[in-house]
């Protein structure tokens, strides 16, 4: 993804050098930092941003080693400087009341993605810097301790992802990165973390299916085995698909699941059917992964045309049984679920989608003929719902993400939920 040079402009209009490289407005303690850190570098300096997270200014200003008093990072860059270390970062130190520069780092690369601060288990505060690489996907993590006026780089990680988390549900974060190996093609899983008192090391490297264009997301949670602790990874593949790989940590080690590929996590979106990543869908406290299944009369069109079936699957006996557990149809917006009642299991649903309109059909497949309908599901938007408030819908509640309002209307079918049923079947996200 391109990235933007930083400058300190809020227009794009022309400026001159002078311009460029003064200083925004700043406050007073900012104010001093910045002196105290030009005294150091005797020379024009451009101030640099964080691009994303909690710490947004060139200055981050806070407590880094218990000590009564704060410290600054300032994240810079020196200009003219062809050696390719002039992004930098400096740390500043209160002497007798008086800012000043204490230690001077060259940054790992050409932006500030952006800076965390976290409890690794190390009895000190972890400062995490995430540096973007000028044309390149890649970034590095930077992680850091600040002791005694000295701050010490722990390790320094090239990542295509990198996350803070429990990765072996012990109570203490751990970083959690995914790197692609750029000789052999393969795609790594790395887990950092202390044991037992332990400075910060590597716990565990799994390799994960290789082959997908991106990260979509991570979720950390439990699935359903006793003593087991996994990491669920859904990732792109470039032409538009998803699958899910899953770290195990379990008898104090990582492993990947081996019931997963991306043919059996296999997914897709397109305009009925939204991105599902692996979540806890029906709130029992175990995630479940999600996999699209194209409904009767979809199967054999493009992928574009196809409305899919949700089925959420369980990962059991330490990620060596993946099992259908549930099956739904999630809203094209992506802001509900509808899970198919129980009394559904022996049935086929088809399904059909109108200007906001999901029509579901008992379907024979013996047969392969669409029967009676089931239920209908309507949506509107905010101002257009004055048409289903009267006693033939069910209102199911309004979504807070998206703004639009749910109905049903119930059939004559045995099959059909009662109200109080489809209150619990159906969940906004």
């Amino acid at each position: 993804m391109p990235l933007l040079a930083a400058v300190l402009l809020s227009s794009c209009s022309a400026a001159s050098v002078e311009e460029l490289l003064s200083p925004p407005r700043l406050d007073g303690e900012q104010s001093e930092i910045y002196a105290a850190l030009r005294d150091f570098t005797s020379s024009d300096i451009i101030l640099k941003y964080p691009k994303s997270g909690r710490y947004r200014s060139a200055f981050v200003v806070r407590n880094l080693d218990n000590e009564p008093t704060d410290e600054a990072i300032v994240f810079y860059e020196m200009p003219n400087v062809s050696d390719g270390s002039s992004l930098r970062l400096n740390f500043l130190d209160k002497h007798n009341g008086v800012w000043v520069s204490v230690y001077d780092f060259a940054a790992s690369g050409s932006e500030v993605e952006n800076v965390r601060f976290e409890d690794l288990g190390l009895g000190s505060l972890t400062i995490i810097v995430n540096y973007l690489m000028q044309s390149s996907s890649d970034r590095y993590t930077s992680v850091m301790t600040y002791t005694d006026s000295t701050p010490q780089e722990l390790m320094n990680i090239r990542n295509i992802y990198m996350d803070v988390f429990d990765a072996d549900g012990n109570g203490i974060n751990d970083l959690f990165t995914i790197t692609n190996e750029r000789v052999s093609g393969n795609t790594m899983a790395g887990i950092y973390g202390t044991r037992e008192g332990s400075s910060l090391v590597q716990l565990g490297f799994v390799p994960l299916n290789s082959g997908f264009a991106g990260i979509r997301s991570v979720t950390c949670g439990d699935c359903g085995t006793p003593g087991t602790h996994t990491t669920f990874v859904d990732y792109a593949f470039p032409d538009g698909s998803f699958g899910t790989d899953a770290v195990i940590y379990g008898n104090k080690y990582f492993y990947l699941s081996p019931v997963l590929n991306p043919d059996i996590t296999l997914r897709i979106s397109n305009s009925y059917t939204p991105y599902v990543a692996s979540a806890d869908a029906d709130g029992d406290g175990v995630i479940e992964i999600p996999t699209s299944v194209p409904f009767p009369g979809y199967t054999d069109l493009p992928h574009a045309e196809q409305v899919n079936m949700t089925v959420w699957h369980s990962l059991d006996r330490a990620g060596t049984v993946f099992s259908e557990k549930l099956r739904s149809f999630v809203g094209t917006k992506g802001d509900y679920i509808f899970f198919f009642p129980e009394n559904w299991g022996g049935v086929t649903a088809a399904v059909s989608i109108s200007e906001s309109t999901v029509v579901f059909n008992r379907y024979d497949t013996i047969s392969d003929v669409k029967g009676e309908e089931l239920l209908r599901l309507y949506g509107a938007a905010d101002g257009n719902t004055d048409r289903y408030d009267n006693d033939d819908y069910i209102y199911l509640g309004r979504s807070d993400t998206t703004g639009f309002s749910y109905y049903a209307a119930l059939s004559n079918s045995t099959l059909t939920p009662d109200a109080e049923s489809l209150g619990q079947l159906f969940r906004l996200r």
